[in-house]
């Protein structure tokens, strides 16, 4: 008996309040965005208090570490205020404004430096950035009145475009500042980021924004690159112009969510449905009984050439693979 889209779902929920997301990061970040998309979609109170409860147990226990990686629970605080309104959630979304806008390192031209709990890279900007910093600055701009950060935000994603964007459309893992020129690969994952953040960007910002056309020519550009090197699984390779490294279900995931999302809303042409319907379908084919998606490669740095991105573990549960897999189901063809 084949599984419904319902069982699928629930199964992805549960796995995903079960697995073990023990601290104030990335991963825990990515996979309460999910959750997140999942509870406003279908409201109730389980994912709620689940949510809430993740919070209150971080901010009494553990640390709130100060990184651009790190950034990315935040946006989870910033829906849990607009509902819930507590002056803790209020203070940290401030504090973490603060932080990227005063005190995170910078590239000489202002990008942020992609910085993590573990370590740091300096003078590297990262595609990573923007959705787990750049978007936050200008969702909390907007939700704090505070222009600066929303102007911040825009300005992160003008500079990653400018620097890693190609003329194929598609996104550089980095840019090094020392080097002056990209570094890594035009990796999935990281065309996965960019293309989500271009349609959050579009549904958030006003319509008369000056910023609009700019980001919308960006992801058509990037679309149309996609389009070109989706595998005839609907998935794409770990690294997109390299047909030999293994096919990579995140980035699917993500992909589908922006572009199935972007037809929804008026900012992706009807045209991509096919390609987000490939990617979704494709994407749901590698969730187990058990409700994990499997194909998620490992966090994975920057690498030195393609094989090094090949290499990357693909077989363990990943809370950002279950984010981004959640987000997916947020949104159905």
């Amino acid at each position: 008996m084949s599984r419904s889209l319902s069982e699928i779902q629930t199964k992805v929920i549960e796995t995903t309040v079960r697995m073990p997301l023990p601290s104030w990061n990335w991963s825990e970040g990515v996979a309460l965005y999910g959750l997140t998309k999942i509870w406003q979609k279908q409201g109730g109170d389980r994912l709620a208090t689940f949510l809430l409860g993740w919070i209150d147990a971080q901010l009494s226990t553990s640390t709130v570490f100060e990184t651009v990686n790190a950034t990315a629970p935040c946006f989870t605080l910033l829906e849990l205020q607009a509902r819930y309104p507590d002056p803790r959630f209020l203070e940290l979304v401030r504090t973490r404004v603060d932080f990227l806008l005063n005190r995170a390192l910078r590239l000489k031209n202002g990008a942020l430096e992609h910085t993590l709990v573990e370590t740091k890279f300096g003078g590297q900007q990262w595609i990573d950035t923007l959705f787990m910093a750049g978007l936050f600055l200008v969702k909390a701009g907007l939700s704090l009145k505070d222009d600066r950060a929303v102007e911040e935000g825009l300005l992160q994603y003008r500079l990653h475009v400018e620097k890693q964007q190609t003329e194929n459309g598609l996104f550089y893992h980095a840019w090094d500042e020392g080097k002056n020129h990209v570094i890594g690969c035009q990796w999935a994952r990281g065309n996965a980021w960019a293309a989500i953040v271009a349609v959050e960007l579009l549904e958030m910002l006003p319509a008369d924004h000056k910023d609009r056309l700019s980001i919308s020519q960006s992801l058509n550009r990037q679309l149309a690159g996609l389009a070109v090197c989706q595998d005839l699984s609907g998935l794409w390779t770990t690294v997109l112009t390299e047909s030999w490294t293994y096919l990579e279900t995140s980035a699917a995931a993500g992909i589908a969510y922006a572009v199935l999302k972007g037809i929804r809303l008026g900012f992706v042409a009807p045209s991509y449905s096919t390609m987000g319907e490939r990617a979704w379908r494709a994407s749901l084919a590698h969730v187990d009984y058990n409700g994990v998606f499997r194909g998620v490669s490992a966090g994975t740095g920057v690498q030195n050439h393609p094989g090094e991105y090949h290499v990357i573990a693909a077989d363990r549960l990943e809370g950002y693979g279950q984010g981004l897999l959640l987000m997916m189901l947020s949104e159905t063809p």
